[in-house]
């Protein structure tokens, strides 16, 4: 049966994030899907104007829209793995049933887990200063630096800066603003990742959602690195959250689809 893994980008991303753990999961079997969400619109410079208009529930839908095109290609509904907006967007395609399994990356919350301490209005601050959903916006570097590439070799981190996409107010202010989910109607195996020196999605909020989807129809699982940060996609220690990542997905896959 087809093994398929939608792998979602966080905000300010494509789906290049992945390259670094695509290999481990390849190897073990996995066909990976890694769309970029609206590429002609979030774009490094210059956006368009039209990048305004849209908003999460647009990223949820498109999201959506490919879980659903994979089942019906493959014949089997696709496991998915989500980092920080995309593991939010993950958690929502988990809610609604169209995925086998769920891995939530350093997720960005749903409004009953959120935690906002000052790492965070830090590194996201020059969009809380403006605060204008018809605008578009990408995280300052300042701040990119500080909160996401933290645990990056310094010497990599202005070509991680250099890839990054703009995003609309509209989405910024959505995921301020949360989006509830109901963790009862969770059906599948789920795993939280939380990261002890993430200062964009506080490990103290992924812990939150790691309690809430415990109580889940399917109870999920929780890990935590102490020594990774939020661009735990592709820093040191990586290749260990893959491993770890790729040996729960093969614990938890169904035998049905196995």
């Amino acid at each position: 049966m087809a093994k398929t893994l939608l792998m979602i980008h966080g905000v300010g991303c494509g789906g290049e994030v992945w390259d670094r753990m695509i290999p481990a999961f390849e190897a073990d079997g996995w066909t990976c899907e890694v769309p970029t969400l609206f590429p002609e619109r979030r774009v490094k410079e210059k956006p368009p104007v039209s990048l305004s208009e849209l908003g999460l529930d647009d990223y949820i839908a498109a999201m959506s829209a490919k879980a659903r095109e994979i089942t019906e290609r493959t014949g089997e509904k696709p496991a998915v793995i989500g980092h920080s907006m995309g593991g939010l967007i993950a958690q929502v395609l988990a809610e609604k049933g169209e995925v086998s399994q769920a891995v939530f990356l350093t997720p960005a919350q749903p409004k009953d887990c959120a935690v906002i301490g000052p790492s965070v209005a830090f590194t996201f601050l020059n969009i809380l200063i403006q605060q204008n959903r018809k605008k578009s916006y990408k995280v300052w570097r300042t701040g990119f630096d500080f909160g996401v590439t933290n645990c990056v070799p310094k010497r990599l981190r202005e070509g991680i800066y250099a890839e990054a996409l703009y995003d609309s107010g509209k989405v910024y202010g959505d995921m301020t603003d949360g989006i509830e989910i109901d963790e009862k109607k969770i059906a599948i195996p789920t795993l939280t990742i939380a990261a002890g020196k993430d200062r964009a999605t506080l490990a103290a909020a992924v812990r939150k959602v790691g309690v809430k989807y415990s109580h889940a129809a399917v109870a999920g699982d929780f890990l935590e690195y102490p020594r990774n940060a939020h661009w735990i996609v592709d820093e040191p220690g990586t290749d260990k959250v893959t491993a770890d990542i790729a040996d729960w997905l093969a614990r938890t896959r169904s035998k049905e689809t196995a």
